[in-house]
């Protein structure tokens, strides 16, 4: 018990820390498998870490349409922090259509175990999941209560690294010169990570930004989804020989027609950084 949560704790400053950390609890909780996911923003599942991949002919876990509303693990997840375990998962069952997700869990021997939501937003979810098999059977006690306190370290350990991805994008806008400059960087999830003092006053004027959780949106709902492809559309790119850069209007009202501004946004370097917390996008708004 205490190595996995030793793991845990170790795992941002280890390169191979978080699959370790994953293994780590299959073992404690003499479960078959475990994992480690993130689901919401452009890329749909920016990461998921299973700590022995399961042989899988079908394609299940790389199935973006087994993440939404069939999933009983994703469905029965109500609050950060709570756990959730069979009993939680019938009951969304007896609600739900859930049959496609009963079969790929089937195919993959993980039709038991629980999970707790370690980040939970309107935009993203990171999960930790023990999957039990056939033979493993449906937790008892003592697997939820060894489950529920790691858990708790794989919680803490995740802040870390999503303050560390936090870091990363404070120490790229240090290079952007200017307070009129507005800017602001995006994680894979579209989530904000860092922003000039130039942009902060769009979320007070009329027709710029507004804030849902800690995703920025444009005001107008139409060039908010032309935003939302421009983010796909750029997250599909290799981001040597694909699209980098992309350039729209926004703010676009009775008053301003043609809109208010030009926005750019770039596709930055990839790092390598656990769970795609590092910035991912530039964005930048110019007065047109």
């Amino acid at each position: 018990m205490r190595d996995a949560e030793r793991a845990f704790l170790n795992a941002p400053f280890d390169p191979d820390g978080w699959q370790h950390a994953i293994q780590h609890v299959a073992q404690a909780t003499n479960s078959a498998n475990a994992q480690l996911i993130g689901i919401g923003g452009p890329r749909t599942a920016p990461f998921n870490v299973i700590g022995d991949v399961p042989p899988d002919p079908h394609g299940h876990l790389t199935n973006a349409y087994l993440h939404g509303k069939v999933n009983w693990r994703v469905g029965s997840t109500l609050a950060a922090g709570t756990l959730q375990h069979e009993a939680d998962y019938a009951a969304y069952r007896a609600l739900h259509d859930t049959r496609d997700y009963d079969d790929a869990c089937s195919d993959l021997d993980g039709l038991f175990g629980c999970q707790m939501a370690l980040i939970l937003d309107p935009s993203c979810l990171i999960g930790l999941t023990l999957m039990r098999s056939r033979r493993d059977g449906p937790c008892d006690g003592q697997t939820i209560d060894a489950f529920r306190r790691i858990a708790r370290q794989a919680m803490r350990a995740v802040r870390v690294q999503l303050a560390l991805g936090l870091e990363a994008a404070d120490l790229m806008l240090s290079g952007i010169g200017g307070e009129r400059e507005a800017t602001f960087l995006l994680d894979s999830y579209g989530q904000l990570a860092a922003l000039t003092p130039g942009a902060e006053h769009l979320f007070d004027m009329p027709y710029g930004l507004k804030l849902d959780g800690m995703a920025p949106r444009l005001a107008n709902a139409d060039e908010q989804r032309a935003l939302e492809g421009v983010y796909r559309r750029l997250f599909a790119s290799d981001g040597i020989n694909g699209p980098v850069l992309h350039e729209m209007r926004a703010g676009r009202s009775a008053e301003w027609p043609e809109g208010r501004w030009r926005v750019h946004v770039v596709r930055l370097p990839a790092v390598v950084h656990a769970f795609n917390f590092q910035p991912a996008l530039a964005v930048t708004l110019t007065p047109l």
